[in-house]
């Protein structure tokens, strides 16, 4: 139970980026959750993880999660920035695109960071399975708000 408590909070905490406005429309929370519980829950079978290396490699995942979207959102921001209609100059889009950059710089430091504290509580195989699972999952989940979109486009 209380294993099951600490994985839907770290689950709530490693989708924000979902939760974020999209132009136009805000995700429902309710799928938000949805999308949370179905993270935490592949990744803990994707890696193979124990009751013993959640309890120490959820913390340090949210908080790996939270720093990403922080930076995904900054990124977005920045390259919205660029959407308006108002005339840009050159130095305008130059440090725009040495800031978009940095970010991205400042990300791989991050992962490079977290990498080290992820091999401190799990084996390396399954710090590698980490990194593949959280690519098959934004691959599942890309698949499947496609499928709804082609569902909602043929009613």
């Amino acid at each position: 139970m209380r294993t099951t408590l600490f994985t839907l909070l770290v689950l709530f905490s490693s989708v924000q980026l979902f939760a974020q406005k999209q132009k136009e429309k805000v995700m429902d929370p309710k799928m938000i959750e949805i999308i949370k519980s179905k993270k935490v829950a592949f990744i803990t079978e994707q890696i193979g993880l124990t009751t013993q290396e959640s309890q120490k490699f959820w913390p340090v995942y949210n908080k790996l999660d939270i720093e990403r979207s922080e930076l995904f959102n900054h990124r977005r921001e920045m390259e919205e920035a660029s959407e308006d209609n108002s005339v840009k100059t050159e130095d305008f889009y130059r440090k725009l695109s040495n800031d978009i950059v940095a970010s991205h710089v400042k990300e791989g430091k991050l992962m490079e960071e977290y990498n080290a504290k992820f091999l401190s509580i799990l084996p390396p195989e399954k710090v590698v399975k980490l990194y593949r699972s959280e690519r098959k999952f934004r691959s599942y989940l890309m698949h499947e708000m496609r499928k709804n979109d082609d569902d909602k486009s043929k009613k």
